[in-house]
Formats: C-alpha cells, structure tokens, sequence
C-alpha cells in the first residue's frame, strides 16, 4: 500500500493487514478520514459497487461524511445508515 492510504491507518499492524481481507473497513477508514488521492486509490482498487455498499450500510462513517458521498455517489440519502437516525423506543412512566 502506499504511504498516503498508511498514514490513514494509524492504530493498524501493517504487518497483519490486508486490504483484501479488510476491504470494509478500509473503505470506511478512507471515506471518513482521506482526501482525494486516497479515495482515487480506493475507487482503483475496489468495485463502485463495493465502496456504495459500504457507504449505504455503515454505521461507523458521520453523517456529514455520509451526506457528502451520498452527494458525490448520487446515492438518496435514506438509503445511508450513517445519515438514518437511531431507533430509539419510547418507553411509557407512569
């Protein structure tokens, strides 16, 4: 991996990692904290498909990041979990 996507995996054992292996939770990692060679990076090593799909189910990722992407992607925003809010149930005291 090059130094501008390590940089970004700061509290990682390199030694351990695998993009492959990891792919979600890199994907995540960039989309979050990277720029823009960082993410032409991802978008050359994983499918569309993939980075949308970790885009739409993460939970991990801001809503701010999320709405940029949903932007970027042109994905509906309730379609991204991140941008969702939490269900939370009432409860009823008497």
């Amino acid at each position: 991996m090059p130094h501008y996507i390590t940089k970004f995996l700061w509290d990682v054992d390199l030694n351990k990692f695998s993009p492959k292996d990891h792919s979600r939770f890199l994907i995540e990692r960039i989309l979050e904290y990277g720029d823009m060679d960082s993410l032409k990076w991802i978008e050359e090593k994983y499918k569309r498909q993939e980075i949308i799909n970790v885009l739409k189910n993460s939970r991990k990722l801001s809503p701010k990041t999320g709405n940029f992407f949903a932007l970027y992607y042109k994905i509906p925003k309730k379609e991204l979990l991140c941008i969702r809010k939490p269900f939370t149930q009432k409860q009823n005291r008497f």
